[in-house]
């Protein structure tokens, strides 16, 4: 763990406590996952602040045919869009986590996320599920780069138990609102983990098909090495 690492999670433990009994969507830890930037991960929503504004706020729904990007989401490759359960590969709401990545420039780049609401759609565009009232988080520190910084929250226990419904069928969606404010850079983004340890647990990404596929080829070429190796 590097130095500003540790200085962000220590940051953060007031903010981990107020959260922990107040909001639906509640902030578990700050995780330096790396290598989570755009195309890398399944990144539901991108917000940036328009033009000289410090504030920010977006969303993206499903409307039974098409995703439906609104306010200061980012549309371009990779950026904003809803993700089917089966394709995330999730089953439990307990597993469920989503990760804000912040990029903010400069010697203090802090950034309020002001809101963040998940919704689970069905495939006809109805909303199953809509996580409850979010309690304001202020990061006073991110970690520099997209895909550099995971501050990961997952449902509480009541919103657990209430989403797991919407779980049985791998063909919902997820979607995305939030806002943010003190912003001075961006893009900002949220991308969803899974995670299969109890709920408060540590979080792992999922990447996105085409990595999962050129991963899975590294393994069978480093396992075939090490095979040849012991052979010879």
């Amino acid at each position: 763990m590097n130095n500003k690492f540790k200085k962000i999670a220590a940051a953060l433990t007031v903010a981990l406590a107020a959260s922990s009994s107040h909001a639906a969507l509640i902030l578990t830890a700050a995780q330096d996952f790396g290598g989570s930037g755009l195309g890398t991960v399944n990144t539901v929503l991108t917000i940036a602040s328009p033009g000289n504004a410090t504030t920010e706020a977006g969303a993206v729904s499903f409307n039974g045919t098409a995703d439906v990007p609104s306010g200061d989401a980012k549309t371009g490759n990779s950026q904003t869009q809803t993700y089917a359960l089966s394709t995330l590969g999730l089953t439990q709401a307990s597993a469920l986590r989503v990760v804000f990545n912040a990029v903010e420039p400069g010697s203090n780049p802090g950034i309020t996320l002001d809101d963040l609401v998940l919704r689970i759609y069905n495939s006809a565009g109805s909303v199953l599920f809509t996580s409850g009232t979010f309690l304001s988080q202020a990061f006073p520190d991110t970690f520099s780069g997209t895909g550099n910084s995971g501050f990961v929250f997952r449902l509480d226990t009541a919103d657990t138990a209430l989403a797991q419904a919407s779980f049985a069928n791998g063909t919902n969606r997820i979607g995305l609102s939030a806002a943010a404010s003190s912003a001075s850079g961006g893009p900002e983004t949220f991308f969803v983990a899974n995670s299969p340890s109890t709920p408060g647990g540590p979080a792992t990404s999922v990447p996105e098909p085409a990595t999962l596929a050129l991963f899975g080829v590294g393994l069978l070429g480093a396992a075939f090495a090490a095979r040849r190796n012991r052979k010879g």
